[in-house]
């Protein structure tokens, strides 16, 4: 946590370990991708402010290609996945098309007309930064408010879902599961219990699960309208863990 420089330590590690598990000479590596969530700035190839981490400017490309001796390629995360699905996924042969993770955060990546978008610095498809409560009831980890991943992001859900029950009957509350689940404590909600009380019936959880939904709709309509794409892709540990209840509210 005190070391920046720690994050690009950990990756030239990881690249000589799987090098040396894979029998294959690190000396022959032709060049090292990154895929890491933002903000980025490729120019400098660093992360610049990223919420998760306590420092203004993460470098990454120049010391482990200084390290390494090789070429180091950086791209928003959602960015490379876009990337993954045209070479080598549901995507293929398409020249229009978005990914939207649905995990940790909410991010996507995106090619119209053939060609990806990046932006100035890299930072052009950050969807989870669309508004979609004007009212701007909950915080981002940006700072702003009102943005689709303050609301709909693994993190953040259970904020939305305390702010709802503040709305529903008390009565019906405490007889939910996810009262029981929780010991009438929602300090401690996370996403995985919500869904799973969810999965198990729970009519209060199915009904948050369904407002989930719904404003994931919105934060999808936001993409169509502004991409225009064939074909969204969807991944992320939200969406790939709970697909039914995460896509069913969203029409197709």
């Amino acid at each position: 946590k005190k070391n920046k420089k720690a994050i690009s330590d950990q990756i030239i590690r990881m690249a000589r370990s799987l090098c040396n598990e894979s029998g294959a000479d690190s000396a022959g590596l032709k060049g090292i991708g990154i895929a890491s969530t933002g903000p980025l700035d490729l120019r400098k190839g660093a992360l610049i402010s990223p919420t998760n981490l306590p420092f203004k400017f993460v470098p990454l490309t120049k010391p482990i290609s200084g390290e390494l001796k090789i070429p180091v390629h950086l791209l928003n995360d959602c960015t490379a996945g876009v990337v993954g699905e045209k070479e080598f996924g549901a995507g293929e042969g398409l020249d229009n098309l978005v990914y939207i993770t649905l995990g940790t955060g909410i991010g996507g990546g995106a090619i119209v007309d053939g060609h990806l978008l990046l932006g100035k610095d890299g930072n052009a498809v950050e969807i989870g930064h669309i508004t979609i409560d004007y009212t701007e009831s909950l915080k981002c980890g940006c700072g702003k408010r009102g943005h689709w991943e303050a609301y709909c992001s693994g993190r953040n859900i259970p904020n939305f879902v305390r702010m709802k029950l503040k709305e529903v009957d008390g009565k019906k509350v405490r007889s939910s599961l996810l009262f029981k689940n929780m010991a009438g404590d929602f300090s401690r909600l996370s996403s995985e219990i919500l869904f799973e009380a969810a999965k198990c019936g729970d009519d209060l959880s199915i009904e948050l699960v369904e407002e989930v939904g719904g404003l994931n709709a919105i934060g999808f309509a936001n993409v169509i309208n502004t991409y225009d794409p064939s074909l969204i892709t969807v991944g992320g540990s939200v969406a790939l863990q709970n697909k039914k209840l995460v896509m069913n509210p969203i029409p197709p």
